[in-house]
């Protein structure tokens, strides 16, 4: 039981971080140069870190790392629409649709599998 509410304070803080980072211009500019990095990537790698801390110390509360890695991984397939001054446009979720969906697509697909080999082996 104690690991589920841990996995809703991940998914809560991500959810507050992913709020935080669109609503903040100045964390825009962090994104130059780096715009292949999704929020779906960050997922990932935090789902990773959560594989590889878990079968080094086998702690629950680290269920907090699946839970915001799960967020950002939902925060991604929710952009589907954005805000851009007073207009709704149509959002880029997974990066369909940009100029760097090819290279986000080779990382998110990198970081897929490294995942998926994790999981078995450990």
């Amino acid at each position: 039981m104690i690991e589920f509410i841990w996995l809703f304070v991940g998914l809560f803080i991500a959810f507050v971080i992913d709020i935080l980072w669109w609503n903040q211009k100045s964390f825009k500019k962090l994104e130059q140069g780096i715009e292949f990095h999704e929020h779906y990537h960050i997922g990932l790698e935090l789902i990773i870190l959560y594989i590889i801390l878990t079968a080094l110390t086998g702690l629950s509360p680290l269920i907090i790392l699946a839970g915001a890695g799960i967020g950002f991984v939902l925060a991604e397939w929710s952009q589907h629409h954005e805000i851009k001054g007073k207009k709704v446009v149509p959002g880029h979720p997974f990066a369909y649709g940009s100029k760097h969906f090819k290279m986000s697509t080779v990382v998110g697909i990198f970081l897929f599998i490294v995942m998926l080999i994790l999981t078995l082996l450990l």
